[in-house]
């Protein structure tokens, strides 16, 4: 039998629980590499910047404080060092769980994740979804897999996010503050399309796509409070509809996400391995994810597939059936009891 992952130690799963539950207590993040202090000498005193450098490598400064000796300028000091201790922690985490095999983001991935968080989308309802979602969710139960490099960004809303109150956030603007150029695409999905992709501009490839629930996938959906037309796809609401943290891990960030829940997110692939047309390689992939999940699944949290294929929507429960079916043969060579278990499963719907 071929494996199709290998699971960390309980001491480093241990580990990125910690890590996991001090990012989510953690605010804003800075965007940019850790840095240093600078105090500079003036006139009437010594003032204080941050030197780092950004997103796109650029090397920039923020003015701290000053003169140094007054409670304010002291103050504002000692947090901005506190925070590039902290930022500095994340940095050897990451260092560490990179090394370890546990899915990682360019850095420029990262910014942009660290922007919507930033902005409190994700704890307003915005879940990541996509190959970056799935990274996540292999580090959320402690195995290691194989990962696909992407440069999209698939993010859901399912339902108005709860911005405060008075808030008119755009999305172009909220991703800007990543640092990075973005710039809004059409998507040309359909004749006289209105929704949009957010890319870096150039030959940079990194994308940012707003998805919603829909019959009709590629359809264009207002979404008011990001003041954009989103893409429609089948049965979003269904994967996020039970959703839970996790983080993303890229070279200077860790940022705090919500992914769908691992039995969901495998589910859905079942649909959308069939439901795609025209896109072999994409559909392969889905698959694979699929069968991996379900067998980290089947091992310890047994009933979490058959109860999310239980409720996956009658529409398109057949075509989730069919992509059950090809995933079983891969499950089958990795663990036969986990095959017989997603058999039972649909044999279970199919009665």
């Amino acid at each position: 039998m071929k494996p199709l992952f290998f699971r960390h130690s309980a001491t480093i799963h241990t580990e990125f629980e910690n890590v996991l539950q001090s990012a989510q207590a953690q605010g804003e993040l800075h965007i940019g590499t850790p840095g240093k202090i600078e105090d500079r000498e003036r006139g009437d005193g010594v003032y204080s910047y941050h030197r780092f450098y950004d997103a796109t490598g650029k090397a920039c400064e923020k003015y701290i404080g000053g003169p140094l000796g007054t409670p304010e300028a002291d103050a504002a000091r000692a947090k901005t060092q506190q925070d590039i201790d902290r930022a500095k922690m994340d940095v050897d985490a990451v260092k560490m769980f990179r090394k370890l095999g546990f899915a990682c983001l360019d850095d420029k991935t990262g910014a942009t994740l660290a922007a919507l968080h930033n902005h409190g989308l994700f704890g307003a309802g915005l879940t990541l979804v996509g190959s970056h979602a799935y990274g996540a969710i292999l580090n959320r139960l402690g195995v290691r897999a194989q990962t696909y490099l992407t440069e999209d960004i698939d993010v859901v809303r399912s339902y108005p996010l709860h911005l405060a109150a008075g808030a008119n956030l755009e999305l172009i603007n909220v991703l800007k503050t990543s640092g990075l150029p973005f710039v809004k695409v059409p998507t040309g999905l359909r004749p006289g399309d209105t929704s949009v992709t957010h890319k870096l501009p150039g030959k940079e490839r990194l994308m940012v796509d707003l998805l919603v629930s829909g019959a009709v996938t590629g359809k264009a959906v207002l979404v008011p409070e990001l003041g954009v037309h989103a893409q429609s796809v089948q049965f979003l609401d269904y994967l996020v509809e039970d959703r839970m943290t996790s983080v993303a891990f890229s070279k200077n960030f860790v940022v705090p996400i919500y992914v769908p829940s691992p039995a969901r997110f495998a589910v859905h692939k079942l649909f959308s391995c069939i439901s795609r047309t025209n896109q072999f390689a994409k559909s392969e992939k889905d698959i694979l994810q699929a069968a991996i999940l379900i067998c980290a699944l089947e091992e310890s949290y047994p009933d979490d597939v058959a109860d999310a294929m239980n409720v996956f929507p009658d529409e398109g429960r057949v075509m989730m059936l069919k992509g059950a079916s090809k995933a079983k043969l891969l499950i089958q060579g990795h663990s036969e009891q986990s095959g017989a278990a997603l058999g039972d499963a649909i044999d279970a719907l199919l009665g």
